[in-house]
């Protein structure tokens, strides 16, 4: 019987032009924010209806709990919040949806909300997921942080909350009721009486 060659155990041979997960993960960032670019009618308002949210958020959250300067934070966050506030009332809602909700005092002293959507954009593109993923985190991470200091009877930054959780809910409730597309996302999904409920209630605290 012939000797049986043994045979070598075969090395693995790594290709280096093969991708690692951190360049994966940098070729999906910079493919994600070009397709968004190239979905997106208006990224420079995008941006801008994004950051103010962002950077209140920010500061509201490492100043509330690392300072006792409650002055410092109401001036911030509240200037912030208006800012964000007037930018998508009326820039973000007209430009990226289509959308525009203004009020009016009749000569009688009664209040009337005018809701107009004529130009709605119903196509999906990046500018309307930006405006209305805005809206949505922007006044749940509000309510969040509200109920959380509330609950902690920190009265002070729960009011800074709070305002800032006006601001939101009356921008989510002005654009909600011009969207008929939103309207019916809504009804669908069977929450459209509790929303009634709550943007009813926001409807009256801020007369």
């Amino acid at each position: 019987m012939g000797n049986k060659l043994e045979e070598e155990p075969k090395m693995e041979q790594i290709d280096k032009n093969t991708p690692t997960q951190k360049e994966n993960y940098k070729y999906q960032t910079r493919t994600t924010i070009s397709n968004f670019y190239k979905t997106s009618s208006h990224p420079i308002i995008c941006f801008f209806t994004f950051i103010f949210k962002i950077i209140a958020f920010i500061i509201y959250i490492i100043f509330s709990f690392f300072t006792d300067q409650k002055g410092l934070i109401y001036l911030s966050v509240i200037l912030l919040g208006s800012v964000d506030f007037w930018i998508t009332k009326n820039i973000s809602g007209r430009f990226l949806v289509g959308l525009r909700w203004w009020n009016e005092v009749k000569k009688d002293g009664k209040e009337v909300w005018i809701f107009e959507s004529k130009n709605e954009k119903v196509d999906a593109t990046g500018d309307k997921s930006v405006f209305w993923t805005s809206l949505y985190i922007n006044w749940g991470g509000w309510a969040i942080l509200f109920l959380f200091k509330l609950i902690t009877l920190s009265i002070t930054n729960a009011i800074i909350a709070f305002t800032m959780l006006v601001f939101a809910g009356v921008n989510l409730y002005g654009f909600f009721k011009c969207s008929k597309e939103q309207q019916n996302k809504l009804s669908k999904m069977g929450t459209k009486v509790a929303f009634d409920v709550a943007t009813k209630g926001i409807q009256y605290g801020i007369k």
